[in-house]
């Protein structure tokens, strides 16, 4: 696979801008020179997305559209990408332009040839990176962030952001993933912090869209959310116990 990069871009409803969000990150991986593949992974969507993705990959061979073969959820789609990836990284890309292609570079190259299983971004570590983030949403995302960090014990305070990067291999070793919305975002870092792998955290950018199509439902968070959290509180107790015995063992 050499150091080759799959982008997985999950859709559902992105007809207005998923053109000039792929042809954006397009351009700024060929100026990098960088070996990649751009898998579109779209959630039953019912206006011009497929379309204008077909068009993109017609004309580009390192484009592909996918459609989320489960039941519609982000989760099943972002699966689904990892599942048809060939990448040795692959890094989880929003389709409304609200992750930066810089970005994305940037944390390739900080994976590309070091010991780090993953790169994570934070949004929120150096001020200015954040444009118009919503007021009620910025509260709640601190919040749950920083009570994930208190009781998963880790310095990291962004585990939300869905836009990272890890090897395909780590990714491949974490299944079953059990989150079939957005709460496979919360699902994937907390078992790479709970199994002990290597990540590194560099500042990332976000910027709102006016084009994004929101699923905000804060009953449904919490719900989803929480059973993701408690699940893998539960998975870390039993390795715990796990490592406990093999303690002993070598005494």
């Amino acid at each position: 696979m050499n150091n080759k990069l799959s982008i997985v871009i999950p859709t559902f409803k992105e007809g207005k801008i998923i053109e000039s969000s792929v042809n954006e990150i397009i351009t700024r991986l060929k100026t990098e020179m960088i070996d990649f593949e751009i898998l579109v992974i779209d959630d039953h969507s019912n206006d011009q997305t497929i379309q204008k993705i077909k068009k993109i990959s017609s004309i580009n061979k390192n484009v592909s559209i996918y459609l989320n073969s489960k039941s519609k959820g982000f989760g099943n789609s972002l699966i689904e990408g990892i599942k048809k990836s060939t990448g040795k990284y692959v890094c989880f890309v929003m389709a409304d332009q609200s992750d930066s292609p810089e970005d994305i570079i940037a944390y390739y190259k900080e994976i590309v040839g070091s010991n780090f299983d993953c790169v994570f971004g934070n949004r929120w570590e150096d001020k200015g990176l954040v444009e118009d983030y919503p007021f009620f949403k910025y509260y709640l995302n601190r919040i749950g962030n920083i009570f994930l960090a208190i009781i998963f014990r880790t310095k990291y305070s962004d585990i939300t952001n869905s836009f990272k990067i890890y090897k395909k291999t780590v990714l491949s070793d974490l299944f079953p993933l059990v989150s079939n919305h957005f709460s496979i975002t919360v699902e994937i870092p907390l078992k790479v912090i709970c199994r002990g792998y290597k990540f590194s955290v560099i500042p990332n950018s976000w910027r709102n869209n006016e084009h994004t199509v929101s699923n905000l439902n804060i009953g449904n968070i919490l719900i989803t959310y929480s059973l993701v959290i408690v699940y893998c509180l539960i998975e870390r107790f039993f390795q715990k116990e796990e490592q406990l015995k093999l303690n002993k063992l070598d005494k």
